[in-house]
């Protein structure tokens, strides 16, 4: 008895609630969403025929499609029924990454990601590196030398560029998702790197880099590729400094 009380003393024991139908109702159809079983452009069953299979009332299933309509697995035609957007790893994890205005902190903490992203995967980079990989970054660093310092767009577009190669040589999926998904946020802060430091520190370490790969050394590779990074969030740290800077970049 003693036992028993001092659970209840302690609120270790709690009323079990029931949960919500419409979430249950909710649960299921994401689950069959994120399975696949419903693909991209497929018509589902009516909100009719849905609560005859589920056993529940039309108001449960409306709640539970408007949730998912509102996180964009589906979407309705007027006069035709509700279908499926896509439920790919890919588009709907972009839902998870609310880009929104970089600030001080957020430059820094993107930059740092990218630092153990990309070096962690330098392994795996040697591993599935092909004669027509190093062509491409040679191109890529070549076009970028041969950029003029105000093209602030194409700069950005070669920067970026070079970089999710080095993912998609990486040949893993998930890094290639990843980077996929973070794209934009990737973009906007790369962007403002160039507006702040201009195209030097990418022609500068990119080159390098390119010729270090080229020559087989991995350990080079890891080291000027960190370097590189860790370049530019300090200069980026630096400047940050200045008062007469915009303030995204401040």
């Amino acid at each position: 008895m003693v036992v028993a009380k001092n659970l209840v003393d302690k609120q270790l024991i709690k009323t079990i609630k029931t949960e919500k139908v419409h979430t249950q109702v909710y649960e299921q159809l994401r689950a069959i969403l994120l399975e696949g079983h419903w693909r991209a452009g497929e018509k589902i069953p009516s909100e009719t025929e849905l609560c005859r299979l589920m056993g529940v009332s039309r108001i449960s299933v409306r709640t539970a499609l408007n949730s998912l309509i509102a996180q964009g697995f589906l979407i309705p035609r007027q006069g035709e029924g509700t279908f499926v957007v896509d439920v790919s790893v890919d588009m709907n994890m972009n839902m998870l990454v609310p880009i929104i205005g970089l600030d001080k902190g957020s430059i820094l903490e993107v930059l740092e990601f990218r630092k153990i992203l990309e070096v962690g995967i330098v392994p795996l980079v040697f591993q599935n590196l092909s004669g027509e990989d190093v062509k491409w970054l040679l191109q890529n660093v070549e076009e970028l030398e041969g950029t003029a310092e105000e093209e602030i767009a194409r700069i950005t577009e070669l920067d970026l560029g070079f970089h999710r190669k080095l993912c998609e040589i990486s040949g893993n999926s998930l890094v290639i998702k990843v980077n996929k998904i973070l794209n934009e946020l990737f973009r906007t802060s790369m962007e403002n790197v160039v507006i702040a430091l201009g195209n030097q520190t990418g022609r500068k370490y990119h080159r390098r880099i390119v010729d270090v790969i080229a020559a087989g050394d991995r350990e080079g590779t890891v080291e000027i590729l960190r370097e590189h990074i860790q370049n530019t969030i300090d200069n980026i740290i630096k400047i940050q400094q200045d008062t007469d800077l915009p303030e995204r970049l401040r």
